[in-house]
């Protein structure tokens, strides 16, 4: 959920968005690899162009509890991309 006021419609058993602050939403920057599709003598494609796409983030466990997890609980955080990242 990225927009602070916002209206959603869930179904019943869908579960309510989580957002742990409004003012600060999380970013998250992903390497795209395209290319351009490739088809065969009758027209049939081989290969759709889509090669992937991988976000920039680690999964690394909480140092301390909190009121919101225990310690231990595996977080999502984003990475600063610099050129060493790039080369990993």
């Amino acid at each position: 959920m990225t927009k602070k006021k916002r209206n959603y419609y869930l179904l019943p058993d869908e579960e309510d968005p989580e957002r742990p602050v409004k003012n600060s939403i999380g970013k998250v920057m992903f390497l795209t690899a395209v290319a351009r599709p490739r088809f065969d003598e009758d027209g049939n494609m081989t290969f759709s162009g889509k090669i992937g796409v991988w976000p920039f983030m680690r999964v690394t466990a909480s140092a301390k509890r909190s009121k919101n997890r225990e310690k231990g609980t595996l977080e999502t955080k984003s990475i600063i991309v610099t050129r060493e990242v790039m080369r990993e």
